[in-house]
């Protein structure tokens, strides 16, 4: 083995300890690092650290490393005592020790030290789970920041991930983390402040439409700028507790091996919610370590460390039946051991322990009890109008009796258990707890940055409407300043709920019905609430105008975005109100932006021209505004609102115009005009180089900025796919999607996956791609547009699989419903596949040709627009009618030659060769059929040319060819066949 290096050290006792370290692992051999780190118990990657790296190792670490190599841990006590700051005065607590649970702990020490994504530590109440991850976290030489989620804070927003954040931030005085910042792309520091105020950043644009992009891509890159400095790993505990957006980012950033290390501890059966997320971040690939009840020899080892060597015939025994093998009522019913008596029943233990304690050490416990998170000391002061001595005094009688954590453990006042919390709690008579939840909401409000959430629960515990409804109010607010909207909801619907019946709310309440019941409406909108939501509208503009105000207007806009893909003629109502109050205000920037969500509802209520009128006046007050960005995003409103109408030059001279304006620092909106630009050009049918040229600066600002996560970005790499399909290069599409999608389908990746399966059905891996899909399925697709995408690309699967009954029963249920305008580009499409499925039933089954058709003519007749009409905006249109044509008199038994011929040419025009080979292989099957051989003979000649890349389709058009005779022989034709060039190939019936 190779000499390991000593880091660079200053002088002193830090460098003694080191040098003493690489000198006894000399004079031990220099043993290898796997051999040491087997007798240490530990992995090869700390024992490396420990020889290498910088940072002051924790005792039992070294302890257990000095040992294994034949050293005198003594003399490196000394050594490190030396090393420490202020000598023993501030050393780390001591490492716990634990029974059992040796393997468990490898698993989380390995994992903190050298894993990635996530592993969840499950088990019941008191099973050792927050003792297993302290003791593997003081046992790694990795940075481990530390954080649990909290009843009183699972409203608030990001609160799992802003606390362990801040636990990092308050290590060394925010250097690191100002480091880690300053390696992080701009928007990163302005992101993170809503979720960490101590950065000290303000200014957020209230209206940044990539606001929770920019939240989930900062904390991402803080935390990969952090680990790039120093080994840095999570331990979030309690997940059953936490709020469901850190939830969120935790199965967004860690599954797939991705990110940071975090270990994670959740009580099963702690929340039907968090067992329904678990469920699925298992699936998704996340490790789960379930830890079992302790066994009768690992509680005898136990009962060891707890009161000593000597054991008593029979206490094993009696504890062990009476804890099933708990750690925690192991230990509680230990310390009722006496002589002469029997362990007490845990219950009794409990309730007994908070018998016979002081006033004093009483109220402490109190108020740790009903705040439900560590508390500091003056805030436990303030709430119990101690002084500090008194203070000392109870919390030194509360950890005696363990109730507390113990002060060398945790700084903070903290009940040692919830379950101790849920004993005091439950012990309390009715409106005992009224005094201490109005102290505690009085004091933690007046706290730096209190948590609006917190401070409501308390209100409700002090049963203070008033003051509650004023910090829902706050916490509704700042849970849509954090971008969560299932915290939100919860906020607006307790603030409604204490709405005074009987007239206005109190003046300092900070809204006004009206508003709250757009701001209800914005954040509660989901699958059956369209009705509840419109009610709720309907409420609200029926009350008194209020004057003009910028939160009223906000209010009336975020409701209006969220109604427009449900409801967008109500989402027009509300977006003319915005206007009507920002013309009021002369809100220029404001206003450009309304009339960007009016001209959008407008187009989804098919009202086309007025929302022409719309962005017209848009871009006029855009032009005149020093803000290019919003100049931008009018000219993409105006090019994509062109290309729909069929204005396809206007359209795209709009598109270029825009791609023009440069926005320094604002990479989601270069995704952004990227996305739309090859949707623009997809829409148009341009080539694919033609579409890769505009994705580039879109994709540069991804590779720029470290945001390959944002939906945006995925959704413009698969444009760049899509159109290398469409072009029938099958394996360049391949090239741009597998190295993103070696994992299993997610919520993020969900657009990358069903590219990746449409590549597999062209390459004949139907079997794969129904796997896929199938994964898919179960995913959220929110918009119209990307749920026909997916069932596209089902039916696609299963059309060549055979199975045409499924693929016609999977499109009729894709489009339940479904009345959206005729400019979604999969529309048109799917309807031909499902003329395509219908046709090749009913060549089986001709019993159901009437039935089929009428069902065909009704999905085509459910749409606002007719997506097979003349005038919708598809360049494929054309094709598209004409192979729904061919495939329709192939379902009535009456296919033509001449129909399947046009179609293939028409594919010819929008460069589509994979369908001009379909239809000519159709075309070569009829002429094949009235035995035209030598028609049918070119036909699938340039067919099989064209389907290069597509598996299925090379296999059927191979068999046809296969089954034409023979070429006639020249004497028949009058001499020696001479072959024209390909390019004079006339196909002609």
């Amino acid at each position: 083995m190779g000499l390991l290096h000593q880091p660079e050290l200053e002088p002193g006792p830090h460098f003694d300890l080191v040098d003493a370290l690489h000198r006894l692992h000399d004079q031990a051999g220099q043993p290898s690092l796997r051999a040491i780190a087997r007798r240490a118990g530990c992995s090869h990657t700390t024992v490396h650290h420990l020889f290498t790296h910088p940072r002051l190792p924790a005792w039992s670490l070294l302890e257990a490393v000095v040992t294994a190599i034949g050293g005198d841990p003594s003399d490196f006590r000394d050594l490190w005592l030396a090393a420490t700051a202020d000598g023993a005065r501030h050393l780390p607590p001591p490492a716990r020790t634990i029974a059992g649970r040796r393997a468990e702990l490898l698993v989380v020490r390995r994992h903190l030290e050298a894993g990635g994504g996530l592993l969840v530590v499950t088990g019941e109440p008191g099973i050792g789970k927050t003792t297993l991850l302290a003791a593997a976290s003081q046992q790694v030489s990795t940075f481990v920041a530390r954080a649990g989620g909290l009843p009183i804070l699972a409203d608030a927003p990001f609160a799992l991930v802003s606390d362990v954040l801040r636990r990092v931030w308050l290590d060394d005085g925010g250097r690191w983390f100002g480091e880690a910042l300053g390696r992080c792309p701009g928007f990163v520091a302005p992101a993170l402040s809503r979720i960490l105020p101590e950065i000290g950043l303000s200014g957020r644009d209230l209206e940044d439409r990539f606001a929770s992009a920019r939240l989930f891509a900062a904390i991402e890159s803080t935390l990969a700028a952090l680990s790039s400095l120093r080994p840095l790993a999570l331990v979030l505990e309690d997940l059953h507790w936490s709020d469901p957006s850190s939830r969120g980012f935790i199965e967004r950033h860690v599954v797939g091996g991705r990110g940071v290390p975090i270990v994670g501890s959740l009580c099963s059966g702690g929340s039907a919610e968090a067992d329904a997320w678990l469920t699925r971040v298992r699936r998704e690939a996340a490790l789960v370590l379930n830890l079992a009840p302790l066994t009768h020899k690992e509680t005898r080892e136990q009962l060891r460390l707890l009161i000593g060597p000597r054991l008593r015939r029979g206490d094993v025994e009696r504890v062990h039946a009476q804890s099933r093998g708990v750690p925690l009522f192991t230990e509680e019913l230990a310390r009722s051991m006496t002589a002469n008596a029997e362990p007490e029943p845990l219950a009794d233990l409990l309730a007994r322990q908070l018998d016979h304690l002081s006033p004093s050490a009483r109220s402490v416990l109190l108020v740790a009890a009903l705040a439900d998170r560590p508390l500091p000391p003056p805030v436990v002061a303030d709430a119990t109008s101690m002084g500090r001595a008194e203070l000392a005094d109870a919390r030194r009688e509360l950890v005696s009796r363990h109730l507390l954590a113990d002060p060398y453990a945790a700084t903070d006042v903290t009940v040692r258990h919830p379950l101790t919390a849920t004993a005091v709690r439950a012990g309390l008579v009715p409106r005992e707890a009224v005094p201490t939840h109005r102290r505690l909401a009085a004091v933690l409000a007046a706290t730096s940055h209190p948590s609006p959430a917190e401070v409501a629960e308390h209100w409700r515990g002090a049963g203070d409407p008033r003051e509650e409804l004023r910090w829902r109010v706050a916490a509704g607010r700042a849970a849509c300043d954090g971008l969560s909207r299932d915290e939100e909801a919860v906020h607006w619907e307790r603030a409604l709920a204490l709405w005074p019946a009987d007239g206005p709310a109190p003046a300092d309440a900070g809204i006004t019905r009206c508003e709250l019941l757009l701001e209800l409406v914005h954040s509660a909108i989901g699958p059956g609430r369209a009705e509840q939501a419109r009610s709720w509208v309907e409420e609200a503009l029926a009350l008194a105008p209020a004057p003009p105000d910028h939160d009223h207007a906000r209010a009336l806009r975020r409701a209006s975005q969220v109604l427009a893909q449900v409801d967008p003629e109500t989402s027009v109502r509300l977006a003319d109100e915005a206007i009507a109050v920002l013309d009021a205000l002369d809100d220029r920037d404001s206003l450009v932006r309304a009339m960007g969500d009016k001209s959008g509802a407008l187009r989804g209520a098919g009202r086309n021209d007025e929302a022409d009128l719309v962005i017209d006046r848009m871009l006029a007050i855009s032009a005149r505004l020093d803000d290019p960005a919003l100049h931008r995003d009018a000219l993409v409103e105006r090019a994509w609102h062109d290309i729909v109408l069929g204005r396809t030059a206007h359209g795209l001279r709009a598109a270029r115009e825009a791609r023009t304006i440069l926005v320094e620092g604002n990479p989601f909106s270069d995704v952004w005009l990227g996305t739309y630009h090859t949707d623009l050009l997809l829409m148009l049918c341009a080539p694919a180089d033609d579409v890769a040229d505009a994705a580039d600066p879109g994709l540069a600002a991804v590779r720029a900025a470290g945001i390959d996560s944002f939906l945006l970005s995925t959704m413009l790499l698969c444009n760049v796919a899509e159109a290398r399909l469409h072009a029938g290069a099958t394996g360049a599409a391949s090239r741009l999607v597998r190295p993103r999608t070696k994992d299993e389908p997610r919520q993020a990746t969900r657009f990358l996956h069903l590219t990746r399966a449409w590549v597999e059905v062209a390459h004949g891996d139907l079997e794969a791609a129904d796997r896929r899909l199938e994964a898919i399925a179960a995913l959220d697709f929110d918009v119209s547009a990307h749920r026909q995408a997916v069932v596209t690309v089902q039916a696609l699967c299963d059309l060549w699989r055979g199975l045409p009954a499924q693929a016609l029963d999977r499109i009729g249920d894709g489009i339940a419903g479904e009345t959206a305008t005729s400019w979604s580009p999969y529309t048109g499409s799917l309807l031909c596949l499902a003329a395509r499925a219908g046709a090749d039933v009913t060549e089986a089954d001709p019993a159901r040709r009437a039935v089929l058709a009428a069902r065909l003519s009704a999905w085509q007749r459910q749409w606002a627009i007719d997506p097979l009409a003349p005038e919708a905006a598809h360049a494929a249109a054309p094709a598209t009618r004409s192979t729904w044509r061919a495939e329709l008199a192939r379902l009535h038994g009456v296919a033509q030659l001449q129909h399947w011929i046009g179609a293939a040419e028409q594919w010819d025009l929008v460069g589509r060769p994979h369908e001009a080979a379909y239809s000519r292989w159709r075309a070569g099957e009829l002429a094949l059929h009235e035995g035209r051989d030598t028609l049918a003979r070119r036909l699938l000649r340039r067919a099989h040319a064209q389907a290069r890349g597509h598996v299925p389709l090379l296999a059927v058009i191979d068999r046809s060819r296969a089954a034409v005779p023979d070429t006639v022989s020249s004497a028949t034709l009058g001499g020696p066949r001479v072959p024209k060039p390909r390019a004079a190939v006339r196909e002609r019936g």
